[in-house]
């Protein structure tokens, strides 16, 4: 039995758990959490462990109660948790994203946002408060003039010591000269340069064995900034399994990327970007390439917003245009924006059938995002189809708001003709398409109102209408209404919504922040949603309902720890036996995390998790996961580092686990896990001098049972190494 002393030092206690797992400890908690739910005991750990066993877990279990002896600064945690919930509730959302965003906040925390002159669009582009957050900000700084200080920022309505501590990771108040009086031609020679460079590997090589390169990944890029308000750069890369200077290849990387970008100019011309570039219009109902988070423990962070251009720098192959693209200011209250995109996309390519006189012309069934060209099918598939795009959008502003009209079409250089199945029947088909769309912004004190209403041009409308209330400074409110007709046509749209094609659903989503004791904060939503028509695997109309709510607690800078449930309900066809029709799917979540500081250069995480699955008439389905993480950033030695070591047991893929992790600087992992295994990974970093960084990372998956036909058990490990130089 482990020692009573332990329970005062609870990171020990937990890496004596999470150790004691691997041999079968997380069983014994998911036992205990089966019988808890089922009402067969008071505590979940308890049911099924000996005494001995129980003495191991409770210290774990009050580790998020009693955590008296730790001290110093604390990362506050809303960063990771959004980047993973992100992922795992978006579909089309790619790594490219969450690197964006990433790289963006890098770059302010190297060059931090002045806020005595930030515009509106520089602070919804942090992403760190929500819209209302910045309106309130705009009005206290244009009724009472700028900042003083940091300590100012307190005053301003609905900004708490969480959000301005993590505002202030990235941004100053200063009161000296503006910076922006130097010409901006002065930043083509003046300013910080950046250069990656990376590369990869996997033991064993997990592309298909008909791929024609290695398993080696290169990949480099280079960038130069000028005061927040130029960058430009290119980017190259090369994923494992695709040929590097040979066969389909001969140019080198298999994807290459370079941009021009200049922001806050002054003038006529406010922004312009060269090259490759995101572009979003409104909530997204016409356009939207860049980060669009979906539902997540930042409950109110619902709305579009930010700027409608922006450089796009990432790794990713697929959600971007390339061309150009201009804001321009033609009065104090007119912004108009126009767009331009003409690039070559993957796409399936449909050979005509010469035995068919009705169909003579080369068409495409599908647009391929996966960016990869290892295999013969997926080189075929590289570059077969043109896309070219234009926008524009003009936006009137005032005040307490704006009103803007946009317009985004589409050709391609073949007719796109997916496959003729019932729930396609109301697709997008042909060369050409059109949509047209009005959003809105109104502020009336402490509500926000906007939305964005478009059309297709087969005449179908679809609409996002949404609402930001802070009856409170303590509470923040949000509601959203989305209708997206079934006969809704957009290849680039992505607005807040259950599914990632911007059709066939209506829903209402209802959220609230609430802070009202300090050092507590409560994260609630509410969604539910119907899909008037048919769907991938679910043969009739169909509904759905999720909810989640988290728990926060900061006891002080130096330890946060928290508690988060969620629960969905899904109807699709029915695989068991001796149903027919539609069926509930249900899938819960249960986590307990907790991040703290035991010295300065050391800080630890360690996190609890539970996922139940059923099926209507099927059995549940269990997984778990626990792991804990050091991170150690030595003051005084050019090394650091961060360490991981996980343990998971899921029945089956449908109760698998995600898990966000630290990896690479540009580089994000928040792989799912199922089966029953381990995994850990180390990353470090050498700051050999002021201008030179290596980094390394290696991980390892232990996968002991596979739950999937396709699915191997073995060792899988992967390599990374980095070097990047600043001057």
């Amino acid at each position: 039995m482990l020692s009573s002393a332990l329970f005062t030092q609870p990171y020990i206690c937990i890496s004596a758990v999470l150790l004691a797992g691997r041999v079968g400890f997380g069983k014994y908690y998911l036992n205990g959490l089966k019988k808890w739910i089922e009402g067969k005991s008071l505590f979940p750990i308890m049911p099924g462990m000996c005494v001995q066993h129980a003495g191991a877990a409770l210290p774990l279990f009050f580790l998020c109660v009693f955590p008296f002896c730790l001290s110093a600064q604390t990362e506050d945690p809303s960063t990771g948790e959004l980047l993973e919930n992100f992922f795992r509730d978006n579909e089309q959302a790619t790594e490219s994203d969450a690197q964006l965003f990433l790289e963006h906040l890098e770059n302010y925390r190297l060059r931090p946002l002045d806020l005595n002159r930030a515009s509106r669009a520089d602070l919804l582009d942090l992403r760190l408060v929500n819209e209302l957050q910045v309106e309130n900000f705009l009005a206290y700084r244009e009724q009472l003039g700028p900042l003083l200080n940091e300590y100012e920022l307190q005053a301003i309505p609905g900004w708490d010591l969480a959000d301005i501590r993590r505002v202030l990771m990235f941004a100053r108040v200063n009161t000296g000269l503006d910076t922006r009086n130097a010409p901006i031609s002065k930043g083509f020679y003046e300013g910080n340069d950046e250069i990656l460079l990376r590369w990869i590997r996997l033991v064993p090589p997990n592309y298909p064995a008909n791929a024609e390169g290695d398993p080696n990944g290169w990949a480099m890029y280079y960038r130069h900034h000028f005061d927040n308000r130029l960058r430009f750069g290119f980017t190259a890369d090369k994923d494992p399994g695709e040929s590097f200077f040979e066969k389909s290849n001969k140019q080198g990387f298999d994807f290459y990327s370079a941009h021009l970008f200049a922001q806050n100019m002054g003038g006529v011309v406010r922004s312009f970007a060269v090259g490759d570039y995101s572009a979003r219009f409104g909530q997204g109902l016409l356009l939207q390439t860049g980060f669009s988070p979906g539902k997540s423990a930042e409950t109110t962070a619902i709305m579009r917003g930010g700027r409608k251009i922006n450089a796009f720098a990432a790794f990713g192959e697929t959600y971007f245009f390339r061309g150009a693209a201009a804001t321009f200011g033609i009065e104090k209250n007119v912004e108009i924006t126009v767009l331009y995109s003409n690039r070559r996309r993957d796409g399936n390519v449909l050979l005509p059938d010469t035995t068919d006189l009705d169909a003579p012309e080369i068409l495409f069934s599908s647009l391929q995002t996966s960016g990869y060209h290892r295999t013969p099918s997926e080189i075929a598939d590289e570059k077969a189809i043109r896309e070219q795009a234009g926008g524009i959008s003009a936006s009137y502003r005032w005040k307490s708001g704006h009103i803007t009209a946009n317009s985004l079409s589409l050709h391609y250089d073949k007719p796109f003709r997916p496959s003729a199945t019932p729930y396609n029947q109301f697709v997008f088909r042909g060369q050409d398409l059109t949509g047209i769309s009005f959003d809105y912004n109104w502020r009336r004190r402490n509500w926000l109102f906007f939305g964005e209403t478009a059309r297709s041009d087969n005449g179908a409308v679809a609409s996002v209408n949404g609402l930001l209330l802070s009856p409170d400074r303590h509470v923040t409110l949000t509601a959203l209404h989305r209708h997206l007709p079934k006969s809704y046509q957009s290849v680039w749209a992505a607005p807040f919504a259950e599914t990632s094609n911007a059709a066939n659903e209506q829903g209402l989503y209802l959220g609230a922040d609430i802070r009202f004791i300090r050092r507590w904060q409560v994260n609630v939503y509410a969604d539910v949603w119907r899909h008037p028509w048919l769907r991938a695997d679910v043969g009739a109309p169909s509904q759905g309902r999720e909810f989640l709510a988290r728990v926060l607690w900061t006891k002080s800078r130096s330890f946060s720890a928290y508690a988060l449930w969620q629960g969905e309900v899904k109807e699709r066809d029915s695989d068991v036996e001796g149903r027919t029709g539609l069926v509930e799917n249900r899938r819960d979540r249960f986590r307990l995390h907790a991040i703290a500081k035991v010295s300065p250069a050391v800080e630890l995480r360690s996190r609890l998790e539970w996922t139940a699955y059923q099926t209507e008439g099927a059995r549940r389905a269990w997984g778990f996961l626990a792991y804990e993480e050091a991170v150690v950033r030595p003051l005084s030695s050019p090394l650091s580092g961060a360490v991981r070591y996980a343990l998971f047991d899921t029945d089956d893929f449908d109760s698998r686990v995600y898990a966000f992790e630290n990896d690479l600087v540009s580089a994000i992992s928040i792989p799912a896990f199922s089966g029953r295994g381990s995994r850990f990974y180390l990353n470090l970093q050498w700051r050999i001098s002021g201008w030179l960084r290596l980094e390394g990372r290696y991980e390892q998956t232990n996968q002991v049972q596979a739950v999937t036909t396709s699915g191997k058990t073995g060792r899988f490990r992967e390599w990374k190494l980095q070097a990047r130089m600043r001057w």
